[in-house]
């Protein structure tokens, strides 16, 4: 089954998301959060208990090279993403937060940096790479474009854990800023096979936008369910590359393909609370 035209065009979906509280959260509200209605979370896979709050969550994300931030989200933005809730943004529009959000190689290599690791590509190589056949980075992600079957489609082609790399084996550098609605829902495969599942909590307008910094040889998904939300999404290095669910190369790769966190019996991939001794006992093989 191939996405519809809209997705094809606003490219509505990648490593992404779902889960979280209402209310809009502050740096230090995050950094001390430690009851399980926390706008961030860290599940894992081995039933090991739970990180909360944005600190304990980046000390174990840190070991793999991944980082979690919040960022302002501009005066000239808020009139467009108060819509983005209620419609799918125009091409212009799309343009347009692309614009209030970018970041170029310096940001882009400092996300790396703030994250502990190096660039896949000396100085962050391309700064347009993309997914063959599909339109470049920078984009938009935006689910108001997505009808039912599209979002199904991606729940499987983002929820199954993957990589992505170039046909020379050079990963590359992501970073998703969340900047609108959600909750959202991440996964990243850490040490011994562990499949940490990081919820999230909803962005709101008058709120801080949340972002992800993390590098494309480390086995990642995303589920995304919400009603509406939107992210701005960055990708750099090899001019092309490929979503792999197979590669023996990598740290992990055991665990590709899959994922303990979502049913993919069902047409709609489902998003577990918990996982199955069955599950766990597939990723560790």
């Amino acid at each position: 089954m191939q996405p519809k035209t809209h997705w094809a065009h606003t490219a509505a979906a990648v490593a992404l998301l779902s889960w979280i509280g209402a209310k809009p959260v502050n740096a230090e509200t995050l950094a001390t959060a430690s009851a399980p209605d926390s706008p961030i979370v860290l599940h894992y896979s081995d039933g090991a208990r739970s990180d909360y709050g944005i600190r304990a969550v980046n000390r174990r994300l840190s070991d793999i090279g991944v980082r979690v931030s919040q960022v302002a989200i501009p005066d000239n933005a808020q009139t467009l993403l108060k819509q983005s809730a209620h419609r799918a943004l125009s091409q212009q529009e799309s343009d347009d937060l692309i614009r209030h959000f970018h970041l170029g190689r310096r940001e882009l290599l400092d996300e790396i940096h703030n994250a502990g690791r190096e660039p896949a590509m000396h100085r962050g190589g391309y700064l347009q790479t993309a997914e063959i056949d599909v339109p470049a980075y920078p984009k938009v992600y935006d689910m108001k474009a997505l009808d039912r079957e599209t979002t199904a489609y991606l729940q499987r082609k983002f929820g199954k854990l993957h990589i992505n790399s170039s046909d020379a084996g050079v990963g590359i550098d992501e970073v998703m800023t969340i900047v609108s609605g959600g909750p959202y829902t991440w996964f990243f495969v850490l040490e011994h096979n562990v499949v940490g599942k990081l919820h999230l909590g909803k962005v709101h307008a008058d709120g801080s936008a949340w972002r992800i910094s993390y590098p494309g040889l480390v086995p990642r998904g995303g589920y995304f369910d919400a009603p509406h939300g939107v992210v701005v999404a960055f990708a750099h290095g090899p001019k092309h590359f490929v979503m792999r669910y197979e590669d023996t190369s990598i740290e992990g790769h055991e665990t590709l393909g899959g994922n303990p966190w979502i049913d993919f019996s069902k047409y709609e991939p489902v998003l577990l609370d918990h996982v199955t001794t069955d599950a766990v006992a597939a990723v560790a093989r």
